[in-house]
């Protein structure tokens, strides 16, 4: 697999965590929650300073197009300027532990910033895939028959609302939810699994074994760009 500027700019969410670690006292990490029309953005300081997270706004994308406006991605990177942005925790939208319709918009349009812009995501400010907990498959997810076949194909999706679910895909209704605001909850589920915070003395500390690298999967940016190149080679 030939490495693209999305998958270099990909890093797991405990590296995320020691940039932020290095970068506390001026950086902060935006997180981004791709929906179907808009993307939500939100910042948080390094937990020791024990500030809030913060929704920032939404910026609208455009329907018939898989990428952003120019105007868009000079507006987002203003705000990477504004506040000192040192790299990205990026909502990861699994449904019940897996990934559809909104995992690969959420890839299209992380690879339409890279393509577009130099000064948003790249090595030396990567991003990171992140999912909420409440999202992870149960451990029988992981469970294997006798003819090795995956117990989570056999499980009933549970319903939710604002979930649809057929044949090809399975998503929700992004218009049930706040982007900025669902961006800010994953990046406090993110510190929280990355940061044990304590209040009295006055520090946050990493726990031993960070939790939720289970979400750092450059499978799926590899499988994103593989598909992707088939389809260039297919319409030359």
């Amino acid at each position: 697999m030939i490495a693209t500027k999305l998958s270099n700019a990909l890093v797991s969410p405990s590296k995320v965590a020691g940039i932020l670690d290095w970068r506390r006292s001026v950086g902060v990490v935006m997180g981004l929650s791709i929906a179907r029309d808009r993307i939500g953005i939100a910042v948080a300081e390094h937990p020791e300073n024990f500030s809030e997270t913060t929704p920032l706004k939404s910026l609208s994308l455009p329907r018939k197009n898989h990428g952003l406006s120019k105007d868009a991605v000079a507006e987002l990177e203003a705000i990477v300027r504004k506040h000192h942005v040192c790299a990205f925790v990026v909502n990861w939208p699994l449904n019940e532990g897996r990934m559809g319709e909104q995992c690969g918009k959420t890839l299209q349009i992380l690879d339409s910033l890279v393509d577009q812009s130099n000064a948003l995501i790249t090595r030396k400010r990567p991003f990171t895939l992140w999912g909420k907990f409440s999202s992870l498959p149960s451990s029988d997810s992981f469970t294997i028959d006798e003819w090795g076949r995956s117990a989570d194909f056999a499980r009933a999706p549970e319903y939710s609302p604002g979930m649809s679910y057929s044949s090809k895909n399975v998503f929700v209704d992004a218009s049930l939810s706040d982007s900025a605001s669902v961006a800010a909850e994953v990046l406090q589920d993110w510190i929280k699994s990355n940061w044990i915070v304590d209040h009295k003395m006055g520090k946050a500390t990493a726990p031993e074994k960070p939790m939720g690298n289970y979400f750092f999967s450059a499978h799926s940016v590899d499988e994103y760009n593989s598909e992707k190149a088939c389809l260039k080679a297919a319409l030359l």
